[in-house]
């Protein structure tokens, strides 16, 4: 009898998940310039994500002594006739991958002309293009210097500097994390405001889930295989050897973090889309790849993503370089790519991945709920209003998935914060004394703009006053001019929502000689 209604108290919470909380919602569209030669169209595409979707997220911020940042190189650097080290380090990198037959005689050719067009064309760029394209000549040098350049990483660094080397001639600038997407490509690159246009595995990934979406729900949105497919080859191209495990890579500095580096919550979300589309095109050809990268939950930052988390159990990292930032919509993507695609495949690897850190992402999520809003990282700031729909949208989901009560309560937790006024209250004094300053107090359950009107008996308005404060008690000082009974009137407008829920109370202070 105990254990059926134990049962019946599960079925009973997911339901209230189901019914109480919210569907998932649609896949939300991103913008996209495409580029075709000369011309660029900026449009909506409905494969393509929204910036909370596919973004990296906020950027780590590493200790003075851990940030790495290379300089781009200048217009007078890219046109010296003496090669400098980065120069012979990137052709020592190139004539080594030939030499152990990683690439072919054509392929060095390739390379090495483009290397040489994107400094000749550095050397002619002014302004901002050409730092931008420095940059990533710059980061390209010092992978090569610090002898990262293996012939896997050619492929992937090569593409972005092809990509940087044709877009900074003549297109217009992208918005700062604004996508783009040249002809002939599915790939997704991502605009970094002083890191030029970057590879975004997570972003591409997220694409190749929305257009998997598009062909088993009814998003209204027409059904692609062979965009699918070419994005997950192309994918499949770009992917790099990082010691025992392949790895979709980032190759750009990021708060600090030198590249190149990985991250956990898009490594799943490509393990994730690649068990989708094996199931959708019926192929078991990508499942290889997948089971590639698994190791990376193996093995411990900063070459893979497995940390300590800071409640003591297995912690997935959004970025390999920062071990001790705990992000928790990135780690709950992680938990969800690995239990999909164990349920897709029935791979045990992935379901003991995601079995083994579950545990830890559960303790954590309650204490990223401040009580009226979501934090972004364990103990650090507030989200923003992005993040938190997208780890209210990752709590449902693991309540949907697993039916735990950690998920489904914190999720609505979240729900309510969003559709509740604030909780406000009046808590003293009733009494004051002519001449003598009082604090008018009062507790508010949300970030909230609060308003006080004290009025005399006599109809005088004599303090309005408005000030913002967080979740807890707060005060105003009133300082009685006269004997009397004055009514106070409260109000608040939560700020979050960007509903302007309201509520208001009041009261009154009786104002005595002593």
């Amino acid at each position: 009898m105990e254990e059926m209604g134990r049962a019946a108290s599960t079925v009973a919470l997911t339901l209230a998940c189901a019914v109480a909380l919210w569907v998932a919602p649609p896949a939300r569209a991103g913008q996209v310039m495409r580029v075709d030669g000369h011309k660029v169209t900026r449009m909506d595409d409905p494969s393509v994500p929204s910036r909370a979707d596919g973004d990296l997220g906020v950027e780590a911020v590493l200790p003075r002594a851990e940030a790495s940042a290379a300089p781009g190189i200048s217009a007078s650097a890219a046109k010296a006739k003496k090669p400098t080290r980065g120069q012979k380090a990137v052709a020592s990198a190139l004539k080594s991958a030939r030499a152990k037959r990683a690439i072919s005689v054509a392929a060095l050719k390739r390379y090495t002309r483009l290397y040489g067009l994107a400094r000749s064309r550095r050397a002619k760029l002014k302004g901002r293009r050409g730092r931008e394209l420095g940059s990533v000549i710059a980061t390209l040098e010092a992978v090569a210097l610090r002898g990262q350049l293996t012939p896997s990483r050619i492929v992937p660094m090569f593409l972005i500097l092809r990509r940087n080397t044709q877009f900074w001639l003549r297109s217009p600038f992208p918005g700062n994390r604004g996508y783009v997407q040249f002809k002939g490509s599915q790939l997704l690159f991502e605009y970094y405001v002083g890191e030029g246009l970057q590879l975004q595995p997570l972003a591409n990934f997220k694409k190749a889930n929305q257009l998997h979406g598009a062909c088993v729900k009814r998003t209204g949105v027409a059904c692609d295989r062979t965009a699918l497919s070419k994005l997950l080859g192309e994918l499949v191209d770009t992917r790099v050897r990082r010691r025992k495990f392949t790895a979709w890579e980032y190759y750009f500095d990021f708060g600090g973090g030198r590249p190149p580096w990985i991250s956990g919550m898009a490594t799943a979300t490509g393990i994730q889309a690649f068990g989708r589309a094996g199931k959708l095109l019926r192929t078991t050809r990508w499942r290889r790849y997948a089971k590639a990268a698994m190791p990376a939950f193996t093995t411990n930052a900063p070459t893979g993503v497995r940390t300590r988390g800071p409640l003591g159990g297995t912690h997935y990292l959004q970025y390999s370089f920062a071990p001790r930032l705990y992000v928790i919509n990135a780690f709950l993507q992680s938990i969800i790519g690995l239990y999909d695609y164990a349920g897709i495949t029935g791979d045990k690897t992935a379901a003991t991945l995601w079995r083994r850190a579950e545990p830890e992402a559960r303790a954590e999520l309650p204490r990223n709920d401040t009580g009226d809003w979501s934090t972004y990282s364990f103990s650090g700031r507030e989200s923003t209003r992005e993040y938190y729909d997208l780890l209210l949208e990752f709590s449902v989901s693991l309540c949907h998935r697993l039916h735990a009560k950690a998920y489904c309560d914190t999720a609505r937790n979240f729900r309510g914060y969003l559709i509740k006024p604030a909780e406000l209250a009046l808590l003293g004094p009733t009494s004051a004394t002519p001449g003598r300053e009082a604090r008018v107090r009062f507790s508010v359950s949300k970030l909230s703009a609060v308003q006080i009107v004290v009025t005399h008996e006599n109809g005088k308005t004599v303090l309005d006053k408005t000030q913002t404060f967080r979740r807890g008690t707060g005060s105003f000082a009133f300082k009685p001019g006269a004997t009397g009974t004055y009514a106070v009137s409260l109000a608040a407008k939560e700020l979050r929502t960007g509903k302007g829920l309201r509520t208001q109370t009041s009261g009154q202070i009786v104002s005595s000689s002593p």
